[in-house]
């Protein structure tokens, strides 16, 4: 029986298949790190435009709306400011371990939060605080640039976890720990 030709062919067969069902999981798993890198790329953006605000306002003192704070409120400037530091702290976090369900979800919680600081200095009720054009229309520019970003690296997670999924690679992926992704949403 192990003389025959046949079973050396299947072997062989199996083999190579593993190899390049193998090189396929691994190809889609670094494509999602390069396309992190992509979003991260546009995602720093929202950290500069939220320094140069931060800048805008404390070299323009009417900018600088603080009186009209309560006791417990969080003055909308240091709001902005911490949350493009978490922003910050979570890209990182997240460069380092893409696939991991908490790092993404570090991720999202601290992009909402940023987007939530922004919408409070430019929302209608905040009359004292005076953001500058230039930076609402980069800040909404960087939305639009974000949104194709992050629909390129979802559609990369997307494809992973498909390829993960199917019946024979699947096999491989228990085998070598290739474990799911989680989208951002």
């Amino acid at each position: 029986m192990l003389k025959s030709g046949w079973f050396w062919l299947f072997i062989a067969l199996g083999v190579f298949w593993s190899l390049g069902a193998y090189n396929r999981l691994v190809r889609l798993r670094a494509s999602i790190g390069t396309q992190f890198s992509s979003l991260e790329s546009v995602l720093l953006q929202y950290q500069e435009v939220a320094q140069h605000a931060v800048s805008a306002a404390s070299t323009s003192p009417q900018l600088w709306g603080s009186a009209y704070l309560t006791e417990l409120e969080v003055d909308p400037w240091t709001r902005l400011q911490v949350s493009a530091g978490l922003l910050t702290v979570a890209m990182s976090r997240m460069q380092a371990h893409p696939l991991a369900p908490d790092s993404s979800q570090a991720l999202q919680d601290a992009g909402a939060e940023l987007q939530l600081a922004w919408a409070g200095l430019i929302h209608p009720d905040a009359f004292y605080v005076n953001v500058p054009e230039a930076l609402q229309q980069r800040w909404l520019a960087l939305d639009m640039l974000v949104q194709s970003e992050l629909q390129r690296f979802n559609a990369s997670i997307t494809d992973y976890n498909h390829a993960i999924a199917q019946y024979p690679a699947a096999l491989l992926s228990k085998l070598f720990q290739f474990h799911p992704a989680r989208p951002l949403a």
